[in-house]
C-alpha cells in the first residue's frame, strides 16, 4: 500500500526511461528486481509447503479448532507490539542484510519444529513457541521487503511491479500447495517441513546475491542522534496526515477480520464439510493462490487504465461474493469440492484487485527513508484485529456451522465496499 520517493540518479533506474512502460518485459530487464523476486518465490514455495503440514500436525495432534485460532492469534502478536519499532530498526539497516538475517532464523526455526515432531517430542507450548519467534522475525521481513521494491524499480512501475511481485510469489505458492498434499502422503509431515526449512536457507542464499543500488538513508548520514522512539513517533505523525492512509489501513483490518474465520477454519472445513483430505485442502488453497496470480497478471498489464479506487472496491466484491458462496457445497449432494474450488478461485481474483492499489499507493505517498517504519505501523494497525477475529473464529465454530460463518462473514466483508462508495475522498484520491 505509497509522497514522493527519492530516486537517485546514477544508482536506480530512470524515470523518464521507464515512464508508461508498465509491461512485464520492462520489469524483466530489471535484474536486482528479478532476483529479490526469486528468492521471494523460493520462500514462499516453502512457506505455502509449511502452511499446509503445520495446519494439518496442529490438527492431529490436537484435534481442537480453539486451538487452531488460539496459535494463529499469538502468530499476529509479535508485529503487533514489535512491529513499529522493527519498522524503525530496518529504516537504520540493509534491508538485504536483514531479509537474509531473518530467513535464516526462519529456517532454523522451521528446522527445529521438524525434528521435535520427528522425535515425538513436540507439544502444546512448543507450538507456541516457535509460531512467536518465527512472527518475531516476519515482524523485520516484511518492512524490509516493502521498502526493497522502491529502491529496485522507479516509482512509474511500482503498481505493475507490484502486481507482479504478487502474481510470482503467488505462483511459487500454487506450486508449493500442488506439492504439498503429495508430500505429506510420501515422506510425511515431519520430511515435508524439514523441506520448507532448506527452502529457507536456499532463499537467504539467492537474496545475498542480490545487487542493491546503492543507498544512504538520510538518518545513516545524519548525527544519529534521533532515538528510535521519536523516529517511530514520526511514522505516527506521517499517517495522520494522511487521512487515506488510514481509511486505507481500517479497510485492510476489517478485511483481514472477515476472512479469519476462513483461515482458522479451512482445514476441518475440508475434512469435515467437504470430506475431502490432505488433497483437497491442497486443491482449495491452491485455487486460491492460483486466483491471486491470474488476477495479479491481469493487474501488471491492465491495471494501469483504471482507477484504484474502482479496482479496490470490484476486488472487495469478488472476495465478499466468493466467500459467501464457499458456504454452498455444504448444502449439496455432489461435486462439493469442485463448487468449493470456483468459489476459491473468484476469491483469489478478487485479492489482487483490492490489495495492490493499495500497497502501491503506500510506496507513492511515503519517503523512502520512512517506508519500512510506516508500513509496519500500517501492518501493525492492520493485524491489531486479527487476534480477534482468531480466536473469535475458534469460539464461534463450536456454536455455529462453519457454512454459516461463511456466509455472516463473506456478506460483512462486501458491504464494506458500500461504504467505500460514499466516501468521496476515497473516489477521489485513488
Amino acid at each position: 500500500m505509497k509522497n514522493i520517493l527519492t530516486l537517485r540518479s546514477g544508482t536506480m533506474m530512470n524515470e523518464g526511461a521507464v515512464a508508461g512502460k508498465q509491461g512485464l518485459g520492462e520489469l524483466i530487464r530489471i535484474r536486482p528486481y528479478m532476483q529479490f523476486i526469486l528468492s521471494k518465490m523460493v520462500s514462499r514455495f516453502g512457506d505455502s509447503i509449511d502452511s499446509i503440514a503445520y495446519s494439518w500436525m496442529v490438527y492431529i495432534l490436537t484435534g481442537s479448532k480453539v486451538l487452531m485460532g488460539t496459535l494463529l492469534a499469538v502468530n499476529f502478536l509479535p508485529n503487533i507490539l514489535f512491529g513499529l519499532f522493527a519498522g524503525a530498526l530496518v529504516d537504520r539497516l540493509s534491508p538485504k542484510k536483514v531479509i537474509v538475517m531473518t530467513n535464516t532464523g526462519r529456517g532454523v526455526m522451521v528446522g527445529l519444529t521438524a525434528l521435535l515432531f520427528a522425535l515425538g517430542q513436540l507439544e502444546v507450548w512448543h507450538l507456541f513457541l516457535f509460531t512467536i519467534l518465527n512472527s518475531l522475525l516476519e515482524c523485520f521481513t516484511s518492512p524490509a521487503e516493502v521498502s526493497s521494491v522502491p529502491r529496485l524499480l522507479p516509482q512509474s512501475m511500482l503498481l505493475s511491479g507490484n502486481a507482479m511481485t504478487s502474481s510470482a510469489t503467488r505462483l511459487a505458492e500454487l506450486a508449493g500447495l500442488a506439492a504439498a498434499g503429495a508430500l505429506i502422503a510420501t515422506v510425511g509431515i515431519a520430511w515435508t517441513i524439514w523441506i520448507d526449512a532448506a527452502l529457507f536457507a536456499l532463499s537467504a542464499i539467492l537474496m545475498s546475491r542480490v545487487d542493491y543500488p546503492e543507498w544512504m538513508s538520510p538518518r545513516a548520514m545524519s548525527s544519529g542522534a534521533r532515538s528510535l522512539i521519536s523516529e517511530m513517533a514520526d511514522a505516527f505523525h506521517f499517517l495522520r496526515k494522511h487521512a487515506l492512509l488510514l481509511v486505507s489501513s481500517v479497510l485492510f483490518a476489517w478485511v483481514n477480520f472477515c476472512l479469519m474465520p476462513f483461515n482458522v477454519l479451512r482445514t476441518p472445513y475440508v475434512m469435515e464439510t467437504l470430506q475431502a483430505g490432505a488433497w483437497g485442502l491442497s486443491l482449495l488453497s491452491g485455487l486460491l493462490v492460483g486466483g491471486i496470480v491470474l488476477g495479479g497478471l491481469w493487474m501488471s498489464q491492465q491495471g494501469t487504465r483504471y482507477r484504484k479506487s474502482v479496482l479496490v472496491i470490484t476486488g472487495i466484491v469478488m472476495l465478499g461474493f466468493g466467500y459467501a458462496m464457499t458456504a454452498l457445497p455444504a448444502y449439496m449432494t455432489s461435486y462439493q469440492l469442485p463448487t468449493a474450488g470456483v468459489f476459491c478461485l473468484l476469491m483469489g481474483l478478487g485479492i489482487p484487485l483490492a490489495t495492490t492499489p493499495l500497497v502501491s499507493y503506500l510506496m507513492e505517498v511515503t519517503p523512502a527513508h520512512m517506508l519500512g517504519r510506516v508500513s509496519a505501523l500500517q501492518s501493525m494497525l492492520v493485524l491489531s484485529v486479527s487476534p480477534l477475529g482468531s480466536l473469535l473464529s475458534g469460539v464461534l465454530a463450536d456454536w455455529f456451522s462453519m457454512p454459516a460463518l461463511f456466509i455472516l462473514f463473506g456478506v460483512l466483508l462486501g458491504l464494506s465496499a458500500l461504504l467505500l462508495l460514499t466516501s468521496k475522498s476515497f473516489r477521489r484520491e485513488m
